[in-house]
């Protein structure tokens, strides 16, 4: 009977070794109601935080936490609709900033932006915007570092000129790679 257990441990302890790796991906959208993934844009000039109705973003707690963050990558996808008389144009970034900030636009405290881009909508039009990002040692550091910490707010900031359309989230995840145990090398 010792010998079987000897070789279950066996068999165990081999999956738990230096090169075992955890692809953690999730959808960060599942923490937004259906209900509340679209935006709408008033008439005029601005910039507008989408989600937090009060500049705090969302918060995302990182599903499970490992010694050793490798890797990863964000993933937004959305559309803007232009609802108005005239051309809607400006441009946008993704906002990060740790649990405690709950200013995610107002870069103190923690917060910064990523993925800026512009972006011009004719009248009665619609058109998908995209923020991918890669996170490493390399690329986007601050962001996989922020990641690491756990527990963090994201948020899409938008600057608008238009005569009114809509913002809706049609895709958000996080992918992760990473280690168990940061005594294992």
């Amino acid at each position: 009977m010792s010998r079987l257990a000897l070789i279950a441990l066996i068999f165990l302890l081999a999956g738990c070794s230096a090169a075992t790796r955890y692809n953690i991906n999730f959808n960060i959208l599942s923490f937004i109601p259906q209900s509340q993934r679209t935006l709408s844009i008033p008439s005029g000039s601005g910039s507008v935080l989408f989600p937090g109705a009060n500049q705090e973003g969302l918060l995302v707690p990182l599903p499970v936490r490992l010694d050793i963050l490798e890797r990863g990558q964000i993933l937004v996808v959305a559309t803007l609709t232009n609802t108005g008389s005239s051309t809607f144009s400006g441009n946008y970034e993704l906002r990060l900033a740790p649990e405690s900030d709950t200013n995610v636009n107002d870069n103190n405290g923690g917060d910064f932006g990523l993925g800026a881009s512009s972006f011009s909508v004719p009248v009665g039009e619609s058109r998908v915007i995209t923020i991918n990002l890669t996170l490493s040692d390399t690329e986007n550091k601050n962001a996989l570092d922020m990641i690491k910490g756990g527990t963090f707010r994201v948020a899409i900031r938008v600057g608008v000129s238009s005569s009114g359309g809509t913002l809706t989230l049609d895709q958000g995840r996080i992918a992760v790679v990473g280690r168990p145990f940061a005594i294992v090398n």
